[in-house]
C-alpha cells in the first residue's frame, strides 16, 4: 500500500494496515506530523520504520495511474534525487480534508463560505446569517470529534436560550491515535518563538519515566515548552502509549497558568505516566539523573537489560538554540 500523506490519518492508517500485514510505504511532502513539536515527530518516524513502514520525505506526487490489467497503482513521485516511480495494489490519499458544501445553496440563505469551503462563523459560532449557527467539521475549526461535540452544546444554548457562550480553543489538545500516541496541548516552541514569546524548552525521554520502564516500553518522549521571562507552561507534547492523558492533564496545567517550578513541586503518584510531567518540568533546574530512586527510578541503568540512559535537555531563545545531554 501507498500512503500520501504525513498528518494524523496518514499516520494512523499506515500504522494499521502495516499491523494487518501490508507492505506500507508513506510519500510524506515535508515531515511527519509538520504542525507538531519536530523530535515527537522524528521519534515517531523511527518506531513507524522500525515496524516495517518505509517513509519517503519530501516527496512530491505528480501523476498517478491504475493499470487496468493488474489493477495495480503507479505513483510519480518528486524527490530531492528525482523523479520516481512507486508501485503498490492500493493507494490511500490522506492529505487533509476540506467541508462539502457546495451543494448546499448557502449563497442563498445569506451564509458565506470561505475558499475551501468552510463555513463562515464568529466566536459564538453564528453565521453571517443571524439566525443560523454552525458546528464541527463543516466550520474551519480543528476537525476532531470532542471539538463537534462542543460546538454542539454551544450552539444549542446560544440559539435557544441566548447564553452568549464563546469558542475558547487556546487549549485544545490534540491527539494522534498511533502507538505509541502523539498528543500535544498549547504552542510547540516554533509557535512560540514566531508569536514573539521568548521560550525555554525541555525534552524528557520515556527511558527516565518509571513508568514507562516497568512497561518495557520506553520509545517516546515528553517536551514542555515555557515562557522563559516567567517560567509559565505555555505547551506539552508527549509520544508515548498513554499520550493522550499527558495532553488532557497538560490542559489544566496550561488554564490555570502553571509554571515548571509549581508543576514540579506537586504531588504525582509513583509508577504513572503522567509523573513524567512532573520529571520534565524538574528537568529546568534539575539533573534528573541524580534524584533518589522514587524519583527516577534509577535512570543510570534500565532495570531490565542494565543499558545506560541519557536524558536530553533543549533550550531554545528566540533563534538560538543550544542542545545539552545530561549524563
Amino acid at each position: 500500500m501507498l500512503v500520501i500523506g504525513g498528518g494524523y490519518v496518514a499516520m494512523e492508517q499506515a500504522q494499521l494496515f502495516s499491523r494487518l500485514g501490508a507492505q506500507v510505504t508513506m510519500l510524506v511532502r515535508s515531515r511527519l506530523a509538520s504542525h507538531e513539536e519536530p523530535e515527537a515527530a522524528t521519534a515517531l518516524e523511527e518506531v513507524l520504520a522500525d515496524e516495517g513502514i518505509k517513509i519517503i520525505l519530501g516527496a512530491v506526487p505528480t501523476a498517478v495511474r491504475r493499470d487496468p490489467a493488474t489493477g495495480e497503482v503507479t505513483v510519480t513521485a518528486t524527490t530531492a534525487d528525482g523523479s520516481h516511480e512507486l508501485r503498490a495494489a492500493e493507494l490511500l490519499v490522506a492529505t487533509g480534508r476540506r467541508p462539502v458544501t457546495g451543494t448546499l445553496g448557502l449563497d442563498t440563505i445569506g451564509v458565506r463560505a470561505g475558499k475551501r469551503g468552510e463555513v463562515i462563523i464568529d466566536s459564538h459560532l453564528r453565521t453571517t446569517n443571524p439566525r443560523i449557527w454552525a458546528a464541527g467539521d463543516v466550520t474551519a475549526h480543528p476537525q476532531f470529534v470532542y471539538v463537534a461535540a462542543a460546538h454542539g452544546a454551544l450552539v444549542a444554548d446560544n440559539a435557544l436560550t441566548g447564553a452568549g457562550r464563546e469558542v475558547d480553543s487556546r487549549h485544545l489538545p490534540r491527539v494522534v491515535f498511533t502507538s505509541p500516541a502523539l498528543a500535544s496541548v498549547g504552542m510547540t516552541d516554533q509557535q512560540a518563538r514566531t508569536a514573539g514569546i521568548r521560550c525555554d524548552s525541555r525534552v524528557l525521554p520515556l527511558a527516565h519515566v518509571p513508568r514507562a520502564i516497568v512497561k518495557r516500553d520506553t520509545r517516546g518522549l515528553i517536551k514542555i515548552v515555557t515562557d522563559a521571562d516567567t517560567g509559565r507552561i505555555i505547551g506539552i507534547t508527549a509520544l508515548a502509549q498513554d499520550a493522550g492523558d499527558l495532553a488532557a492533564a497538560g490542559v489544566y496545567i496550561l488554564e490555570a497558568g502553571m509554571t515548571t517550578d509549581q508543576v514540579a513541586n506537586l504531588w504525582s503518584p509513583y509508577l504513572t505516566m503522567a509523573e513524567g510531567l512532573k520529571l520534565t518540568a524538574q528537568t529546568f533546574t534539575t539533573d534528573i539523573t541524580k534524584l533518589s530512586c522514587c524519583a527516577a527510578m534509577n535512570p543510570h541503568r534500565d532495570p531490565y537489560t542494565g543499558a545506560s540512559s541519557l536524558a536530553t535537555s533543549v533550550v531554545r531563545f528566540g533563534s538560538v538554540r543550544d542542545r545539552t545531554l545530561l549524563r
